[in-house]
């Protein structure tokens, strides 16, 4: 049968016009009104414990809300050795999730979407979290002024990571007091390793003093240098700190030298793990919650919590530890005592969540993103959804976070396990009230022995002592350098120090030539640029 040109014509120019006005228009309001969604790509690098963001309730909420629909891909492990390739590629979806450094913006130019102008029209809550938290703008911005990416704030958390616990137990029955100093704590060393002190019958399982991990780790021993007046901040990176309005590098430093030689006397006795060394932090978490008998076996040792570092059978025995003093050949108080301030680390991180600058729906993506800063949602990012059943709201911006579902397993765990967690975008307001889960109480009450020693610092510009790595920016001259530079100066760094802990190498020979190596690797022009940026920050 024919057709007639003109009718081919008309309904030629009918589909034209229906798919110009259903698929030209990106805005919520037209995607809402003709009954559909719009589509965007995600990506999030999951903590292991992670469960599918198929699977929670809240999120699906806040892309119904935006009026988005999200094919997610979750990165589970290995990210770091994959990016590059991926970034490379300039293949990246539209909407980015804890998979970003602020060198990555540097390194891919044009990759990512400056932020700027859409958080001015879209991103309501996240300019309510600059005003309020003038940190995080600080924190979003690149050295140009460009904002790539979106930090979080979550100002619940405590100022400090770690917690030296000690074994009270132990301590009572060998009627010894809690160590104050440096001197008496390898005092009360040597009596946990003489006496068999968890009773069992077997005089030599207790092992006195446990660590995991060096430099910019939580709970590795380089947090005592504290004791000497060191001022850490945020797990030192690579072991920079700032005293007086300049920075340094405490691996380098003569009071640095003078711990290590502690540190070894310790270990030549027997006092500290032998094998914390080689130790993964699985071992290291294992061995705090005792033997398999339930008996404790190690009298002192960092952690973040009680029931986290001991499990519910041996916490109740262990007790934080408050700043020792330094008094090793010098009258205590020679110091001025400080403890590590993690304060900004723990509450605030860059680069949570940024966009592809190839998104076609920029403004709905960034609506989405915006989502992520609400009241409600963002407590939800951290604990879990109320549909969920990880948290309810017991009043305006009055939150309870909820016993977890699984009874086998612990809240810090739990939270890990039901939402985005501590990886993900979010703005926690101060006016908050949440009703935290009993870790996190304890938490917070451990560290009262720490509040005085920590209220020296004020993590602000102003105090020459703190070391605002989060806050620095660099050129791309400036990054390439210290990468290549920082890599000679750290193999060196941290060959040496196993081998001054373990007696393998005698420190005091080693010491001149030690610096001179690292100086000669570039610590110096290291040192130089930063001392820059942190002028410029200050």
């Amino acid at each position: 049968m024919r057709v007639k040109k003109t009718a081919v014509l008309n309904g030629f120019l009918i589909v034209c016009f229906v798919l110009f006005f259903t698929g030209c228009s990106h805005d919520r309001k037209s995607s809402s009104a003709s009954g559909g969604k719009i589509k965007l790509t995600g990506l999030f690098v999951s903590h292991p414990l992670t469960k599918s963001v198929h699977d929670m309730k809240w999120l699906k909420e806040i892309e119904d809300e935006a009026g988005v629909d999200i094919t997610w891909e979750q990165v589970y492990t290995d990210w770091n050795q994959t990016k590059s390739t991926r970034f490379a590629s300039g293949d990246i979806p539209d909407i980015l999730i804890n998979a970003t450094a602020s060198s990555d913006y540097v390194m891919y130019a044009g990759l990512f979407q400056d932020l700027t102008e859409l958080i001015d029209k879209d991103a309501p809550n996240v300019k309510e979290m600059f005003a309020d938290e003038p940190d995080t703008r600080v924190l979003a911005r690149t050295l140009d002024g460009k904002i790539y990416a979106l930090p979080k704030f979550q100002g619940k958390w405590p100022s400090t990571n770690t917690v030296m616990f000690i074994n009270q137990e132990w301590l009572d029955k060998l009627h010894l007091k809690m160590p104050a100093t440096l001197s008496e704590l390898k005092t009360v060393l040597e009596a946990f390793k003489r006496n068999d002190c968890n009773g069992n019958g077997t005089p030599d399982d207790e092992i006195p003093l446990d660590f995991n991990g060096w430099f910019g780790a939580a709970y590795g021993l380089p947090v005592l240098l504290g004791s000497m007046g060191i001022q850490l901040t945020n797990w030192a990176p690579d072991a920079y700190f700032a005293e007086n309005g300049v920075v340094k590098n405490y691996a380098v430093d003569p009071r640095y030298k003078l711990f290590m030689k502690y540190l070894a006397g310790l270990y030549k006795e027997g006092l500290i793990n032998q094998n914390a060394i080689t130790n993964d932090y699985s071992a290291f978490q294992s061995l705090s919650r005792g033997d398999e008998k339930g008996n404790a076996v190690v009298g002192c040792v960092f952690g973040w919590e009680e029931t986290d570092k001991f499990g519910s059978k041996l916490y109740s025995q262990y007790k934080p530890v408050p700043p020792l003093a330094y008094d090793i050949g010098v009258p205590a108080g020679t110091y001025d005592t400080r403890w590590i301030n993690d304060y900004t680390g723990l509450n605030m991180s860059p680069d949570r969540i940024c966009m592809s600058a190839r998104c076609e729906h920029k403004d709905a993506a960034m609506r989405f993103i915006n989502k992520f800063y609400d009241p409600t949602v963002s407590v939800e990012v951290l604990f879990g959804g109320i549909s969920d059943g990880c948290i309810s709201k017991a009043g305006d911006n009055y939150f309870k976070v909820e016993k977890p579902l699984n009874p086998d397993t612990d809240p810090g765990t739990w939270k890990w396990t039901s939402t985005f967690a501590d990886n993900g975008p979010m703005y926690i307001r101060q006016a908050a009230r949440i009703d935290m889960a009993p870790d996190m109480t304890n938490a917070l009450n451990e560290r009262k022995v720490y509040a005085s020693v920590l209220g020296k610092l004020r993590t602000d510009s102003s105090d020459g002592d703190y070391y605002p790595q989060q806050f620095m920016k660099y050129s791309a001259e400036d990054i390439n350098t210290m990468a290549v530079m920082q890599a000679n100066v750290t193999n060196i760094i941290d060959n040496y120090w196993a081998l001054w802990l373990t007696g393998r190498s005698d420190i005091d020979a080693d010491w001149e030539s030690y610096v001179k190596s690292v100086d000669d690797a570039g610590l110096q022009k290291i040192l130089k640029i930063r001392q820059a940026s942190f002028n410029t920050y200050r």
